[in-house]
């Protein structure tokens, strides 16, 4: 026999209680006299029954104590029911006043706590249990009443099916209402999570080379503060440029941070993106920082989509910064090369090339691979044989509708 629902489906018909054993048992306690004193007050010698006896009492207590049981072992409850009032019946005794109530009871007890194979298997007892009670032809037996016992029988058990059905429901809705609520969540966390990659991303892209272009016009300027006071101006002026650009930028970045307010994602949302035509200003100012760079652009220039454009001008930027960083005294050479199907960025210089590698992995070439990858492309980086370095990233399928 299958045991009762396991949860999420450990279902009560009654609200929730702390012991529903113990309640079971009182309702069995307040049925038994009441079943007791209905077999007992009949008006047996008017209907033709057998005078009510100690039995009769006794059968009348058996079914109403199998109570206790409907939700511990609710088919053995129902079977000891059933039988005590059949065995009651057959012995001519009166007792449809009340107790064929009681069985109804159980049955839906019954079909709503146990399978469906368990409730057809009860319902079964009950049928042919009843079905012998008639073949005994008991007083005031006829058709009506046979029809209509036997539907009220099959009501009570399907009204304990469709309890169950519903209850099962609403908790299949909870526990789907439950785990949307886990998934919310954790979709949120990656929104987090993703959302404090890009603003480190962004945070690194514009320190690292806003910080290479000002410690080259630094030195730049200390050196020529004496010789040519008017260069190491314009390195003074190279240096404030960068500053007060990479200033407003951080202002943007770190007012999100710190407030998540309308006004700082609108504050934000006023910085236009960077694209591949702010490529030239930037080479500009890698030129003015002592770096001869040299950009060339090939194919039939087309739109790209506003993410795809800021992910290649920040590539551009990186690999300019690791010149200026690690290349030494070397020129570099950009080309944006627009493909039917892909853009291709190459950026290279003729400096140091491996030699010139950090003591520690840092994050620009990791940030680059990773930004490429957001849009299902590759970037390689790697030494030339001849000397130098080379970041070559293909995007693919970026055309704007």
């Amino acid at each position: 026999m299958p045991g009762p629902l396991a949860p999420p489906y450990a279902l009560e018909m009654t609200p929730t209680i702390s012991r529903p054993r113990l309640v079971d048992a009182l309702l069995a306690v307040v049925l038994a006299p009441l079943m007791a004193w209905a077999v007992m007050g009949v008006s047996w010698q008017e209907t033709g029954f057998a005078r009510p006896g100690t039995l009769a009492v006794t059968l009348a207590v058996v079914a109403s104590a199998a109570v206790a049981w409907r939700r511990a072992a609710p088919f053995a409850s129902l079977a000891v029911c059933s039988a005590a009032v059949v065995g009651a019946t057959l012995y001519r005794y009166d007792v449809t006043e009340a107790l064929p109530f009681v069985v109804c009871g159980l049955l839906c007890s019954l079909a709503y706590y146990r399978d469906l194979p368990v409730g057809l298997a009860g319902l079964a007892v009950v049928l042919v249990g009843f079905t012998a009670v008639v073949l005994s032809h008991p007083p005031g037996m006829d058709r009506s009443n046979v029809g209509w016992t036997f539907g009220l029988f099959g009501a009570f058990w399907l009204a304990g099916r469709l309890i169950r059905n519903h209850r099962e429901m609403l908790v299949a809705r909870a526990a789907t209402a439950e785990e949307r609520a886990v998934a919310e969540t954790g979709r949120a966390a990656l929104m987090v999570s993703e959302e404090r990659l890009r603003i480190a991303r962004e945070l690194h892209d514009i320190l690292t080379h806003t910080v290479s272009v000002i410690a080259v016009q630094a030195t730049v300027g200390e050196h020529l503060a004496i010789d040519d006071p008017a260069a190491a101006r314009r390195s003074l002026a190279v240096i404030g440029e960068s500053t007060r650009g990479a200033l407003d930028v951080l202002r943007r970045l770190l007012s999100v941070l710190r407030d998540d307010g309308d006004d700082a994602q609108e504050d934000l949302g006023r910085a236009p993106a960077h694209t591949l035509a702010d490529v030239e200003s930037l080479v500009e100012g890698v030129r003015a920082a002592g770096v001869t760079v040299r950009l060339r652009t090939e194919g039939d220039v087309r739109s790209l989509s506003p993410a795809a454009e800021a992910c290649s001008f920040r590539i551009v930027q990186e690999a300019l910064t690791n010149v200026i960083k690690h290349a030494g005294e070397a020129s570099a050479d950009i080309v944006i090369a627009y493909q039917p199907d892909a853009l291709e960025l190459t950026v290279t210089d003729d400096g140091r090339g491996s030699a010139a590698a950090p003591n520690r992995p840092g994050h620009g070439l990791p940030g680059m691979r990773e930004r490429a990858a957001l849009f299902g492309g590759t970037l390689v980086a790697a030494p030339l044989p001849a000397g130098g370095f080379e970041v070559r990233a293909r995007i693919p399928d970026l055309t704007s509708a």
